[in-house]
């Protein structure tokens, strides 16, 4: 599946094919027609099982939970898998049904994650039980995607390399205006969100 996964974060749907992806996974095509009738078939059971965006551990507090998810999410972003989950993204505005329903469920995962770790830090007393979360929910995940696209690939290695270094900052760039702080950096490589390019 992972080779299903690489073929169609390269070629995107148009060209991804079976036989692509026998080719790199250096099987034979029988076998994965056997198994896999339709392309669709295949990179839904792909998906399902190797890009799922992460979800949000539980360290003890806020900002420790939201520090953790951020840095997970830019790591996926960074990876293969994070590409894919991007291209699903972008082919589900065609309206296709298997990218609807792909999209639904990488978007679900994500906010069920987002979810429990409101819940813990509703639980701990460090968010008022009726706060309007979705905002932060969709700031987190989108500011650290930006971050991500706005890398050349030399620098997406190295950031895979010190993932913390710049996944903190944005976390607590987004955190900020949800338990009143000023929204200041506290330092790392990510500066401002939206600003020219990396450190």
């Amino acid at each position: 599946m992972a080779a299903a996964l690489a073929e169609y974060g390269r070629a995107g749907w148009a060209a991804f094919t079976l036989d692509g992806v026998a080719r790199r996974a250096g099987v034979g095509k029988a076998a994965l027609y056997r198994r896999w009738p339709t392309k669709e078939r295949l990179l839904a059971d792909a998906i399902a099982e190797h890009a799922r965006p992460p979800t949000a551990a539980d360290t003890g507090s806020l900002r420790g939970d939201t520090r953790a998810l951020a840095a997970a999410l830019l790591d996926h972003f960074l990876a293969p898998s994070g590409w894919v989950t991007l291209r699903v993204a972008v082919d589900a505005t065609t309206g296709m049904e298997t990218f609807v329903d792909l999209q639904e469920g990488l978007v679900r995962a994500h906010r069920d994650g987002m979810a429990g770790m409101v819940r813990r830090a509703v639980e701990r007393g460090e968010l008022a039980p009726d706060t309007d979360t979705a905002p932060f929910s969709e700031a987190l995940y989108g500011t650290v995607l930006v971050h991500a696209l706005t890398m050349g690939p030399d620098q997406r290695e190295r950031a895979r390399e010190h993932v913390d270094e710049h996944a903190f900052p944005l976390a607590d760039f987004v955190l900020a205006p949800l338990v009143g702080g000023a929204g200041k950096v506290s330092g790392g490589r990510a500066g401002a969100v939206g600003g020219g390019g990396h450190r």
